[in-house]
């Protein structure tokens, strides 16, 4: 709901570096007074929560600026409040936004992160496994799924490599920008391909040109665009070449989100290098910190049942991890069938003064290296035994350590 309340007061800090330019109404965050990152709609602030310390960014939209009338203000911030409604781990996560009327401004609270957007963070890291690019396109692919998948479906309409942004040191991928049906005309004014009515097979293009991007490392932006045929054909990968050409078709033969992500390209298989160039490839390496997608649940878990007898003779069986939480001692051993691992987790209940039967979880799921993370596993956990944020990070730690010491570090690369 609009917030019309009283308008945020500025003043300065006095001491240090940072100085405070606003504070919401309710006195929670705190606005400095350097942007940190300018689009065509809106200016980013870094900010700060007071209440519960933590970094965040504050973004301004100006009504006077992008030429909006009041009420045209008023209904850009009814579209970004949607924002606050979603809740996915590959969306970014809106904390406040509210409508300031007295000085013509709508202002959004959102996660701040670390590392910019991806096209600023591919820029920087020149080389680039395909491996990496699949990660990072199943976190994009999951959170379309997640917004196309809404009822009504939500259309992002203006994706691009630059509104999607990421946490470096986890190699977390979150799309950003949502919200921001009206001004979106003023964005594709001039393009003479998109003048219907918008639906979700605009934003399986739009991730089509991300993709294209991220191998090519040319900037492409579906307004602004119609060399990609030309980029295209100059993908060395065939099937890479095969997945984006499905995202750039006709409309009506274009797959949805849920269908991409059980395409063939993401299926197993030996990687190679983005480029040919033997200098390149001397010296290539995956992105720093992308060991996760960063998606709820990782990939696929299916049930084992048996899993000794599904793994079968002969096969190398996987020593035992064990960590002590909270509330859960978390046992792991799994056995390799395939190039993957097959799981069973033991949770015992760590059991408290005058309790005497200890809780025990026995879970079965098949781990896959290629798709999944100790971190994506965890969060599984978390959801589905409701487990405290450091047991969480306890059971994530277990099966790292673990994957580090039995298996070796590539199946954490």
């Amino acid at each position: 709901m609009a917030d019309s309340g009283p308008s945020s007061s500025a003043h300065n800090a006095g001491d240090g570096d940072d100085e405070i330019a606003e504070v919401d109404p309710e006195g929670s965050y705190c606005r400095y007074k350097e942007p940190v990152g300018k689009g065509r709609f809106k200016t980013v602030f870094k900010a700060f929560n007071s209440q519960i310390g933590i970094d965040v960014a504050w973004s301004k939209v100006s009504a006077e600026s992008n030429h909006l009338s009041q009420e045209q203000l008023h209904s850009v911030a009814k579209d970004m409040m949607t924002g606050l409604e979603l809740d996915h781990p590959n969306i970014i996560k809106c904390f406040r936004c509210w409508e300031d009327e007295e000085h013509g401004c709508i202002n959004l609270i959102t996660e701040l992160f670390t590392s910019g957007n991806l096209r600023q963070y591919r820029n920087m890291h020149k080389h680039l496994d395909l491996k990496a690019v699949k990660r990072m396109a199943k976190q994009i692919l999951r959170g379309l799924q997640y917004l196309h998948g809404m009822t009504p479906s939500v259309t992002h309409g203006d994706l691009r490599c630059d509104k999607i942004y990421v946490n470096g040191h986890s190699g977390e991928i979150k799309i950003g920008d949502l919200g921001l049906a009206t001004l979106l005309p003023y964005r594709w004014e001039d393009h003479e391909g998109h003048k219907a009515a918008f639906d979700t097979s605009v934003d399986v293009f739009a991730f089509g040109l991300c993709m294209l991007e991220l191998i090519t490392l040319k900037q492409l932006d579906p307004q602004h665009c119609s060399n990609w045929p030309d980029l295209l054909a100059d993908v060395v990968d065939e099937e890479a070449r095969t997945f984006i050409a499905k995202c750039l078709g006709p409309p009506e033969q274009r797959p949805t989100a849920e269908q991409l992500l059980a395409d063939p390209f993401f299926a197993v298989r030996k990687e190679k290098q983005l480029t040919d160039n033997p200098e390149h490839s001397a010296s290539a390496k995956s992105l720093p910190g992308l060991p996760m997608d960063g998606e709820r649940g990782g990939g696929e878990r299916r049930p084992t049942g048996d899993v000794e007898a599904e793994v079968g003779a002969g096969e190398a069986a996987i020593a035992v991890g064990r960590l002590k939480g909270e509330d859960y001692e978390f046992v792991f051993s799994a056995k390799t069938a395939e190039g993957k691992l097959h799981f069973q987790l033991t949770m015992l209940g760590v059991t408290k003064p005058g309790e005497e039967n200890q809780l025990k979880r026995d879970i079965e799921f098949v781990f896959d290296p290629e798709t999944d993370t100790a971190d994506s596993l965890a969060g599984e956990l978390s959801q589905q035994f409701n487990l405290s944020p450091t047991d969480t990070e306890i059971c994530a730690a277990a099966l790292k350590e673990y994957l580090a010491k039995e298996l070796g570090s590539e199946l954490n690369d």
